[in-house]
């Protein structure tokens, strides 16, 4: 077997493999930076309503001219950044955010709510407009939600991940 061994006697160099080694060992610093870009390239995936493709309008963002996937904003609010060592994690922990993300059929039984509906009709006709109370009841949920991905990292994204690594480990 042959070994090659080399050794470093330059004090600067040692200096600056030792600062090099201490960075690529803790990462923290960069990786938080990256999340905070992340952060922004989601909130302006749901400004824009889906980058680079549109999403799908919703049913309601129709119906009621809103935006799809932002009805009252607790999605996009729920979004989170952690750094724990060498990894960087952001997503939610909202339970339909996988549905809107990665799309798909539901298929089930949902409890709705007690809640006041107001009736302006009867038998057809117009009448004053009347609050009553729906009790909470079962309903049957058999509908396709499109894929709608928020948690889409975008090619611009990546070039300012390298320049920010690449800074981090310049020491810059």
């Amino acid at each position: 077997m042959v070994a090659v061994k080399y050794s470093i006697e330059d004090l600067e160099a040692k200096t600056k493999l030792k600062h090099l080694e201490k960075r690529l060992t803790q990462p923290e610093k960069a990786l938080k930076a990256c999340g905070l870009v992340l952060l922004r390239s989601i909130a302006q995936n749901f400004k824009a309503g889906g980058r680079p493709v549109r999403w799908h309008p919703s049913k309601r963002a129709s119906i009621k001219k809103g935006q799809t996937l932002i009805k009252s904003g607790d999605l996009k609010k729920s979004i989170t950044m952690k750094v724990v060592g060498n990894k960087l994690t952001v997503g939610t922990k909202k339970k339909y955010a996988a549905i809107h993300q990665l799309g798909g059929q539901i298929d089930k039984n949902v409890t709705v709510r007690q809640h006041y509906r107001t009736i302006t009709r009867a038998f057809g006709k117009p009448i004053d407009d009347r609050k009553v109370l729906v009790r909470q009841h079962q309903r049957k949920m058999d509908t396709y939600i499109p894929a709608r991905p928020f948690l889409k990292v975008q090619d611009a994204d990546f070039r300012i991940f390298k320049k920010i690594l690449t800074d981090y480990m310049a020491g810059s």
